[in-house]
């Protein structure tokens, strides 16, 4: 077997760097529309057109309603913080059992289950 010649060597590395640069760009795309989808639960509310007060306070109990989430991080106010984040179905579906007591909740959760149906 004979030893590749100094042109063909840099061919090689380049035709590499070029496959790598490729299968990292497959990657990244198939990493952003996954994440895509994956909100927090007052990101999910907020998307589908909770005010922000309303959203905060909802996804407190709907947390604990809710399983099978994805350990994330948040930058808020330039500080990284953990959360967890969700699917829209299983929000919608923790919605389902959700009871709020406050009327502006109880709105809401109407409101969502009807743009779910």
């Amino acid at each position: 077997m004979r030893r590749p010649t100094v042109t063909e060597a840099r061919i090689k590395r380049h035709m590499r760097r070029l496959q790598r640069r490729a299968t990292v760009a497959t990657r990244t795309a198939a990493k952003t529309a996954h994440r895509a989808g994956l909100k927090t639960v007052a990101g999910h509310l907020r998307a589908l057109g909770v005010d922000e007060t309303t959203a905060t306070g909802m996804a407190a109990t709907l947390r604990k309603r809710i399983s099978g989430g994805i350990d994330g991080f948040v930058r808020k106010d330039g500080v990284r913080r953990s959360c967890t984040r969700y699917t829209l179905g299983r929000v919608m579906g923790g919605l389902v059992t959700y009871r709020p007591r406050k009327d502006t909740y109880k709105a809401a959760r109407v409101q969502l289950l009807a743009l779910a149906a």
